[in-house]
């Protein structure tokens, strides 16, 4: 009877592991959809969101080689983020500046966001994007 307790008590506690693992594992975006860091095409990037729902996020690029990014197109799955204008910020590579047009109730909730005319950023290892 003893070797059961102890059986079922190992068990039990395995069982409690997995189970405080897993909790974790949905926690940020989805690994999967347009909005996933490995639909960039250049390799994968990391991406963090603040203040929105991103339900896809599209790069434009300069070269064929999809490395050198001048365009960001952010998509927002909530509403809620019509009449702000979201800021991003991209890692790696030379940084450069992209400005965001505003949400608008005529645009959706798109926003596509674009470096000063000529400008590009290459090496880019991840993306922030505050609304």
């Amino acid at each position: 009877m003893r070797t059961y307790t102890k059986l079922f008590g190992m068990i039990a506690a395995a069982g409690l592991v997995a189970a405080g693992g897993s909790a974790f594992t949905g926690a940020g975006l989805s690994t999967t959809g347009s909005a996933a860091s490995a639909q960039y095409v250049g390799g994968t990037v990391s991406q963090s969101v603040t203040g929105g729902t991103l339900a896809s996020v599209a790069y434009g690029f300069t070269d064929a080689t999809n490395t050198a990014v001048n365009q960001v197109t952010l998509t927002f799955a909530d509403t809620n983020t019509a009449g702000k204008t979201p800021t991003i910020t991209l890692a790696g590579g030379s940084p450069v500046t992209f400005t965001c047009a505003q949400i608008t109730a005529g645009t959706g909730t798109t926003s596509v966001c674009d470096p000063t005319p000529g400008d590009s950023q290459t090496g880019v290892t991840g993306i922030s994007v505050t609304v």
